[in-house]
Order: structure tokens, then C-alpha cells, then sequence
């Protein structure tokens, strides 16, 4: 586990700030890296991953919204090559042996 690295990258460059995503990863993990760029970096991220986000708006007139994305954690190798992936909700017992797989190498 010393030799592996958690990203997350926003789907929400405009509300998620570097101050904000920093708070919000370190509510989860301190050692994990949170990424950010511009509207047009983040959108080509996107389509790179093949990943789902829409920004859905809020009833009124506030201008609120919410953002409807993929919650899948990409799982990569050493040598940058996708190894799998945990969907949202999966069961911990997989999860948690597809993580021992990566790890092991």
C-alpha cells in the first residue's frame, strides 16, 4: 500500500476550488492528490476516461445545481495501465480484493 497513490479529479472546476477540493480530499485521506484545470482540461479528462458528468440545475432561481457524474474509482497499474475498476456501491469484499491484486503487482 506504501506504493500507491489516490487522485481525484473534479468533474466541477468552477465550484470546486483549489481551497475547497483541498479540504475535501483531506476530509478523506491526507495523502491522496486532488486535481482541478480548466473547463476545457477537465472536459477532455473526461472524455479521455470515458466518464458520464452533466450539471443538472436546482428548482429556482438561484442559479444551484448539482452535478450527475460517474462514481467509479479507476484502478491503474505501475506501469500507467488500467487494471479494473471499483463501481460505486460494489461489494467491500471485491473491492477489497481488487485493490490486494493491484497492490500485489
Amino acid at each position: 500500500a506504501a506504493n500507491t497513490q489516490v487522485v481525484f479529479i473534479t468533474v466541477d472546476p468552477e465550484r470546486d476550488t483549489p481551497a475547497i477540493l483541498a479540504d475535501y480530499i483531506r476530509s478523506m485521506s491526507d495523502q491522496a492528490i486532488g486535481l482541478s484545470g480548466s473547463r476545457a482540461a477537465i472536459d477532455e479528462a473526461i472524455k479521455g476516461f470515458g466518464v458520464y458528468a452533466v450539471k443538472v440545475p436546482l428548482d429556482g432561481d438561484d442559479g444551484d445545481y448539482t452535478m450527475d457524474h460517474t462514481a467509479t474509482v479507476f484502478l491503474y497499474d505501475q506501469t500507467g495501465a488500467l487494471s479494473g475498476t471499483i463501481a460505486w456501491g460494489e461489494r467491500a469484499d471485491f473491492a477489497r480484493e481488487k485493490l490486494k491484486r493491484l497492490i500485489s503487482g
